[in-house]
């Protein structure tokens, strides 16, 4: 097999492919699940844990993973002592081998490049099988399916719980408006995304920054609001987002850092602060952070001044 699955934001592909992965090892191989971001590889594997049986053995492998972890991860994958492993690119570099790779999983598949999809499907040798995720279809990949020797799968519904998301486009300066909102959401128990395409402000470029915008918010919410951003540590990182996730505050002010994967059904709300500098993939993955769980969902598109027409279409 060597099959693109393709599906909307929250239609349910890590699923497909977790069953996919359970049925690969049932069979007697080992899989590998490669994610572009540690954040979504230990998402995966969370998941996996959650929900496969105890006797199946789960492992998850990064660059930052420490040097002795790492040794005893690849020793158990060349004796086939690992069925799942998760990992970023960690997963196709040259010590990773394994003693019998029956299906490679590639998730958010156009973040990676040809050559490293290549070093991976190498390790599973011809009989290996290898299914590509993505939510955001793009030329080179239509391409394959319609000439090359790709199959395609779209999921084209979501779970039946899922409820459309509601998007409004809001002028900067109506700021108090969303704020206003954004209070009611908090009452009601739902937690907010706002995404801030810089992380620092820049004499250059006239963006709103995330730590700018987290001050701003702290003063209005204190004890509520955290800042995530690529350049925070690991540990930080994984820290904010398990506090997240455990509703321990409400607003999380971040960067595209959350553009892809990330799962937490009670976030109801995403801000997107220069909406029309965005492109229309990552305003789709975006907006794909909410409207997870049962709850109908809301994403607001913000903007400085009048749209232009191009950036209308978008909305």
């Amino acid at each position: 097999m060597f099959r693109l699955l393709q599906g909307d934001v929250g239609s349910g592909k890590t699923i497909v492919s977790l069953l996919s992965a359970y049925n690969s090892v049932n069979s007697g191989f080992q899989v590998a699940v490669m994610a572009p971001t540690e954040i979504l590889a230990r998402q995966h594997y969370t998941l996996a844990k959650k929900i496969f049986p105890k006797n199946l053995k789960v492992e998850i492998i990064s660059g930052k993973s420490d040097y002795k972890i790492k040794k005893i991860i690849l020793n158990k994958l060349l004796n086939h002592e690992i069925d799942i492993i998760f990992g970023t690119h960690a997963i196709f570099q040259k010590k990773v081998n394994f003693k019998k790779l029956g299906l490679i999983i590639i998730d958010e598949q156009h973040k990676f490049g040809v050559n490293q999809r290549k070093k991976l499907s190498d390790k599973g040798g011809d009989n290996c099988d290898v299914l590509l995720m993505t939510a955001t279809p793009i030329p080179r990949t239509l391409t394959m399916t319609m000439y090359g020797d790709m199959d395609l799968s779209i999921i084209r519904e979501k779970p039946a719980i899922r409820k459309p998301v509601i998007t409004y486009s809001k002028l900067e300066s109506k700021i108090d408006d969303v704020i206003k909102f954004i209070k009611k959401e908090i009452q009601l128990g739902n937690q907010i995304f706002w995404v801030c395409p810089l992380i620092e402000e820049s004499k250059k470029i006239d963006h709103s920054s995330a730590i700018k915008k987290f001050e701003y918010l702290k003063n209005l919410f204190p004890d509520q609001v955290a800042l995530l951003h690529g350049k925070t540590n690991v540990d930080d990182k994984e820290n904010i987002l398990n506090k997240f996730l455990n509703n321990d505050f409400k607003i999380l002010v971040s960067t595209t850092i959350i553009e892809v994967g990330i799962d937490f059904p009670n976030a109801n709300v995403i801000v997107i602060e220069n909406a029309n500098k965005f492109g229309l993939s990552q305003l789709h993955q975006l907006r794909g952070r909410v409207g997870r769980g049962d709850r109908s969902s809301t994403c607001i598109l913000m903007f400085k001044s009048n749209l232009s027409v191009n950036a209308k279409k978008k909305n």
